[in-house]
């Protein structure tokens, strides 16, 4: 990377949020570095843009023999296919530079690079109809020119649409397509800035939610980034942490609020928000879970996601009205932190329902490198980040950031996701699909995904996957996946030339 692309990053994350941020993206924003491992083992044989020579095949855009799973390419890798003439590389690289070049190759597969998180390339809604492996659908805008940065969208009873802006706040999406003004008097935003590709800021709105009986008591919870103010001693950036309000609208007005969840403010930190979770889900028993993604500036030695003391990297559970249930895992703790744990061990939580056949709570989560997750989320277990994960740390290299301190952990004790979703596409939100519009979707998964610009159905079988399919590509970066009361999906689409909410319905 040229010296002055370094001397920006380093200003602009110092300006945002410290020397530990500085040192994450250009770490991140390095070359590829399996783009010179490809061409030093790889290339004169396939060709350095994977399309093949005479010498070998192509690994994209055809069906590659021997499969083009990780696993698959990882053992393709490994050892020679004689009828191709491939040399085996078991004995010349280690397993962990194998997966690599595997995930390497699966992302250019898959349309992706390391480094292009899509976020520049417009919106395209297609005309035509789309087909899925069950039943047909189409894509119908319902509103576009929203802000780039955007988080989340509620469906209500009227055909009216809740929208989270992460630097504007809360607004009313018409059954018509029309945004109202902001709702006066939801917290205090702050801004943010594009760093090559990824915004980082403060003080954003996260996810909007309405309480299960919303038609009757008309709460709507608010997670969001809170702006700690004077009392943390900010600097050039406000220090901020995950915060959980319930309140009504009424005349336009953000009203009857109270606070559901908060953490002390040491808990506070001027770091970016990009990490920070920030979704909701409600159980059928008078519950909310909200999960809190990794926020601190110690660059790969963090490890707060396992310390029990810290809110970070966990999902936490409280009673609607924000008390404590008691039968959380820690609930009899003395610690405050302790008492709203659910689960722990996590990254980047980026999607939390409430799966209501099998009443549990699941998540999706960002991996680093590979590693993408959905998991079914058990009161008490560790699921591992950042002392075991699927995918590989940016700088090549397995998670296993216990040895960096020195600290003895086993393996066993992770609870194992359910979807290892490598490469990763950047997994975000996703729903299990209830309703009448699409009855051959009935309780399966749609995730979205942000750098794969793709919709992926998932069909389960109680815990177990038994089949899954891209049901759209390419149309944008999917940041919420919603079920409107009339059994259509909801996409919002996020981009840097202006966002969009769609909707999928029966062809």
């Amino acid at each position: 990377m040229a010296w002055w692309k370094v001397l920006l990053i380093v200003l602009a994350c110092v300006i945002v949020g410290g020397a530990g941020i500085a040192w994450l993206v250009i770490n991140f924003y390095e070359v590829d570095p399996y783009v010179p491992m490809f061409a030093d083992n790889c290339a004169s044989c396939h060709g350095e843009d994977l399309r093949g020579t005479e010498q070998g095949v192509a690994l994209v855009d055809v069906e590659l023999v021997h499969g083009d799973s990780v696993v698959e390419l990882a053992h393709s890798i490994r050892h020679a296919h004689g009828a191709l003439g491939s040399p085996a590389f078991s004995t010349e690289l280690t397993d962990v530079e194998v997966k690599g070049l595997a995930i390497y190759v699966g992302e250019r597969r898959m349309g992706q690079t390391f480094t292009d998180f899509k976020f520049a390339e417009p919106i395209r809604v297609p005309d035509e109809v789309q087909s899925s492996a069950v039943t047909d659908f189409r894509v119908e805008k319902v509103i576009d020119g929203l802000e780039k940065v955007i988080f989340s969208i509620e469906p209500l009873p009227n055909g009216e649409i809740l929208l989270s802006e992460k630097e504007r706040g809360l607004s009313i999406i018409s059954a018509g397509g029309e945004q109202s003004a902001l709702i006066e008097g939801t917290p205090e935003t702050g801004g943010s800035m594009d760093i090559m590709g990824i915004q980082y800021g403060s003080g954003w709105l996260l996810d909007v939610a309405t309480h299960p009986d919303y038609e009757n008591n008309g709460w709507i919870y608010l997670h969001y980034t809170h702006i700690c103010g004077e009392s943390c001693d900010e600097a050039v950036m406000a220090a901020t942490m995950n915060r959980v309000d319930r309140g009504r609208i009424r005349d336009g007005q953000w009203v009857d609020v109270e606070t559901i969840w908060q953490s002390d403010e040491k808990f506070y930190e001027q770091t970016p928000d990009t990490g920070a979770g920030g979704r909701l889900a409600f159980d059928d028993e008078g519950n909310v879970y909200l999960s809190v993604g990794i926020k601190s500036t110690d660059g790969t030695s963090d490890t707060t996601a396992q310390d029990l003391d810290k809110p970070y990297g966990k999902i936490h559970r409280v009673r609607d009205d924000g008390s404590i249930p008691l039968d959380n895992p820690f609930a009899l703790d003395e610690d405050p932190v302790k008492r709203t744990i659910w689960t722990y061990g996590h990254r980047s939580p980026q999607g939390l329902e409430w799966h209501p056949i099998r009443r549990s709570v699941w998540n999706s989560e960002m991996g680093p490198r590979g590693g993408d997750e959905l998991n079914e989320l058990k009161a008490g277990k560790n699921y591992g980040w950042p002392y075991y994960s699927l995918g590989l740390e940016y700088s090549t290299d397995t998670v296993e950031r216990h040895k960096l301190k020195d600290i003895e952990f086993d393996n066993t004790e992770v609870e194992q996701t359910l979807v290892d979703i490598t490469p990763s596409p950047a997994i975000s939100s996703f729903v299990f699909y209830q309703g009448e519009a699409f009855p051959s979707w009935q309780e399966d998964v749609l995730i979205g995904s942000l750098k794969g610009q793709s919709l992926f159905r998932m069909e389960f079988d109680g815990d177990q996957l038994i089949s899954q399919e891209t049901l759209i590509k390419g149309m944008g970066r999917i940041r919420d996946v919603e079920v409107g009361y009339d059994g259509c999906v909801y996409l919002l689409l996020e981009a840097e030339e202006g966002s969009a909410i769609v909707r999928l319905v029966p062809a």
